[in-house]
């Protein structure tokens, strides 16, 4: 629009190298023989790089829920936010797709629910997954604050769909809103991850990224730069803390020759 201060980011195409992409394909053989080697298991949590989050002590920073669908495949649900827009959206795809590059430098992280909340899961995500889509929230910002309802990132909408399987195989309570999944939430005492964010580093979100908005968050955090956030830590913290994880496995990365690592 004339006048706008700001450009929509430009989005490029990038094309992986061929020896990138056989990594990626050996990685998800890899994460595909894994979750199969586990008896009766169909749904399964797995967690990837991306983001560089080491600087908070954190490995991964992207979540998704594995399905193995009628036709013997492994696919994944997730949340992604495209080109670092406000916006996102609901992919199901392939195994190699979601860990895509990543697969080069960080090891895959796989949580194996209990036996009930998989049967719970299952039922949330087949179809056409009507529940699981209810809670999806399109405005998306990467540092959403875990109980409110403007913003969602990737790791807060799996979060969410992880508690309506919760009251589903405990109570037989059917979920239908973000306001009550984040209800739930605070009754099972999820605590998020507090990654500190500078001034510097804040105010360049608040100006030229749209996918940063910390406009949701008590004043508070906003004051003191510590910031609630959703990662994949604090969801598998969250699951065990509930003894709602049978198992925990890592898929090896395969590291390529001159492939940079990961950026902030």
């Amino acid at each position: 629009m004339p006048g706008t201060a700001l450009a929509a980011p430009e989005c490029l195409p990038r094309y992986p190298t061929p020896a990138s992409m056989a990594a990626m394909f050996d990685v998800a053989q890899a994460t595909a023989e894994s979750l199969d080697a586990q008896e009766n298991v169909d749904v399964a949590l797995l967690a990837r790089g991306g983001q560089d989050l080491s600087k908070y002590g954190l490995r991964h920073s992207h979540l998704a829920l594995a399905l193995r669908e009628d036709d013997g495949q492994w696919r994944v649900v997730h949340l992604l936010n495209h080109c670092k827009s406000s916006t996102s959206t609901l992919f199901r795809e392939g195994l190699s797709n979601f860990i895509g590059e990543t697969g080069t430098h960080t090891d895959i992280r796989v949580g194996v629910p209990t036996p009930e909340l998989r049967t719970a899961l299952k039922t949330l995500l087949a179809g056409d997954g009507a529940t699981a889509k209810a809670l999806h929230e399109p405005r998306y910002s990467v540092v959403a604050f875990p109980f409110s309802l403007e913003y969602q990132n990737s790791n807060q909408w799996v979060l969410e769909v992880l508690v309506a399987a919760m009251q589903q195989a405990d109570q037989g309570n059917t979920i239908s809103t973000r306001r009550q999944a984040q209800s739930y939430l605070r009754a099972y005492r999820y605590k998020p991850s507090i990654l500190h964010i500078g001034v510097g580093k804040r105010l360049g979100a608040r100006f030229f990224a749209a996918n940063a908005a910390t406009t949701d968050h008590p004043g508070s955090e906003r004051i003191s730069g510590n910031y609630s956030v959703v990662t994949v830590e604090s969801v598998f913290d969250f699951l065990q803390q509930h003894d709602l994880l049978v198992q925990e496995l890592s898929v090896a990365h395969v590291p390529v020759a001159g492939m940079a690592a990961p950026q902030p």
